[in-house]
């Protein structure tokens, strides 16, 4: 029983240590592909812009946030309003509008920045958009793999919980380059354009793994203190 007694706390502890352990260099190993991307970004930044045109890129991953140029027309009957996006404590949407591709019948979609939300969510926000031939400048994005959703409706009309070019692909019938434009001009359109940098957080990152570290510590601490103590004298 003594035996029994002993084991149960050792084996909790190591469960602990191990688990700990695991979820720090975890952490870590989110760091450094964070730090690792912003790497890519800075250097992808000094790169020469893809001009955007009628054939579709090759291999899109490896374009990830490289520079692009996209001239063409915009159409805003057919943006959508990527919802539940926060700007200095205020909610609203960010917009994303197809451009056609000068002088072809190929589009890359474009997410223009972010609006506050009315009052009244019927009211579908009215981004200030330039008519005829603009000249857009940006870098390109995938849309993420995985995200959450709270049920198998992933849009009401034009607003979206989550886009994606193949979804809105099926939604809008046009031919889409297979990422997504981030713009990045200096435009006096009304929309907020201060896209995240791709090691944002890993600062966060690394406090996490710290506090699983020390947990870690702390719990053999303890397993330590508790195993290896002196007893007390019988006191007759």
């Amino acid at each position: 029983m003594a035996t029994i007694t002993k084991l149960l706390p050792t084996l909790a502890a190591f469960a602990v240590m191990a688990l700990t352990m695991a979820l720090g260099v975890w952490q870590v190993g989110r760091a450094h592909e964070k730090d690792a991307l912003a790497g890519r970004y800075d250097a992808l930044a000094k790169a020469p812009p893809i001009d955007l045109g009628a054939e579709i890129l090759d291999i899109p991953p490896s374009l990830e946030f490289h520079p692009v140029n996209a001239k063409g027309i915009w159409l805003p009957e057919q943006a959508v309003f990527l919802d539940n996006k926060v700007h200095q404590g205020h909610v609203g949407f960010q917009v994303l509008m197809p451009l056609r591709l000068e002088g072809s019948d190929m589009h890359v979609l474009v997410n223009r920045g972010w609006l506050p939300a009315a009052g009244d969510r019927s009211q579908m926000p009215q981004p200030k958009t330039p008519v005829g031939v603009v000249d857009i400048h940006g870098f390109l994005r995938s849309a993420p793999d995985r995200f959450k959703e709270l049920s198998e409706t992933y849009r009401e009309g034009r607003i979206w919980e989550n886009v994606t070019v193949e979804r809105y692909a099926a939604w809008s019938k046009l031919k889409l380059q297979p990422m997504i434009l981030y713009q990045t001009d200096a435009v006096e359109d009304g929309l907020v354009r201060l896209w995240i940098r791709p090691d944002a957080g890993s600062e966060r990152n690394i406090g996490y793994a710290l506090q699983w570290f020390g947990l870690s510590a702390l719990t053999a601490f303890f397993w330590l203190r508790h195993f290896f103590r002196r007893k007390a004298p019988d006191v007759a």
